[in-house]
């Protein structure tokens, strides 16, 4: 059973557990924090698994942040530690999951406080699966459920290849990539007739991402570029697809902890729509901002860190 849940229910959940495991891209302090803190203090078995090389961190902020979240949890007596793809502890991490004495809550950003979309699942298989991701054991992909970067995207753009008939398509994601799979499906929607719109973030956008979306918009996708780092795809509003992996390529990191779900509850569905809907309200048309897109330091240096 799934259901989708506010940050205060995860809190509340690590604030009685008796055990957590947890992945992050990035963990900075605040409240989730806090709750595994208090959660080492009071006797609780607490895993914290962060990336040790978070990507466009030129300065190495998020990484310190990192390393100050792990040093200070492992001295309260978690088991916290940095993952380095590159010293073979794992693959590369950008999966934010818990598992909260035996529940899975799955977050698409990093535990902010901002309103994170964040999925309860209490299905056994599905914590298994998140269990064995978090320990560093082989993926066991599930027909809807996924651990890594190469299951999770794939299973986002089989989605979408599966909505020929539909009337509406609407997907947002932080990065998007011309080498993704999720744009060719996009691409071949469009010219369809189905009514496609696309939500990205701003902060992340280089310029040959930005030329694939103005292609992506000369084809007849609606596009739009916005604050937001949710990644979720809606068709009809009846089924979906949300998760922690950006529609990007998964060429060189389709191992990367990431969790992706599809679902056909109407109410999951409809609750992401509606997310959705909010967001693009509040984005800019795609031709009113390329320009200063491109002209824009953050995105000649490389972008923000991808949530």
């Amino acid at each position: 059973m799934i259901s989708l849940v506010a940050t205060a229910d995860l809190l509340r959940a690590v604030g009685r557990a008796r055990e957590v495991s947890m992945t992050a891209y990035t963990l900075g302090r605040g409240p989730v924090f806090d709750a595994l803190a208090s959660a080492c203090r009071r006797g609780a078995r607490v895993r914290l698994r962060v990336e040790d090389r978070p990507f466009g961190d030129p300065l190495g902020g998020v990484q310190r942040a990192n390393r100050s979240a792990v040093a200070v949890l492992a001295r309260a007596g978690a088991d916290a530690r940095m993952v380095d793809a590159t010293d073979a502890d794992g693959p590369p991490v950008h999966m934010k999951a818990a598992i909260v004495d035996g529940v899975a809550y799955l977050d698409d950003r990093n535990w902010t406080q901002a309103g994170d979309t964040i999925v309860r699942d209490d299905s056994p298989r599905d914590v298994r699966a998140l269990r064995s991701a978090i320990a560093g054991a082989a993926p066991h992909p599930e027909p809807s459920f996924w651990t890594r970067k190469a299951d999770a995207v794939a299973g986002e753009a089989a989605l979408l290849r599966g909505a020929t008939s539909a009337r509406s398509v609407d997907l947002e994601s932080e990065a998007f990539g011309t080498a993704g799979k999720a744009y060719a499906a996009l691409k071949a929607l469009a010219a369809g007739g189905v009514r496609c719109r696309l939500l990205v973030a701003a902060r992340d956008l280089k310029p040959q991402a930005l030329h694939g979306l103005q292609l992506l918009a000369r084809a007849g996708v609606g596009v739009r570029v916005g604050r937001s780092a949710e990644k979720m795809a809606v068709v009809d509003g009846r089924r979906a697809w949300v998760g922690s992996a950006n529609a990007t390529s998964s060429y060189f990191h389709g191992d990367q902890l990431d969790w992706g779900l599809r679902t056909s509850r109407a109410p999951i569905a409809r609750a992401l729509e509606r997310r959705f809907e909010a967001a693009w309200a509040t984005g800019k048309p795609l031709a009113t901002v390329s320009d200063r897109i491109v002209r824009s330091k953050d995105v000649q240096s490389g972008g923000a860190t991808l949530q």
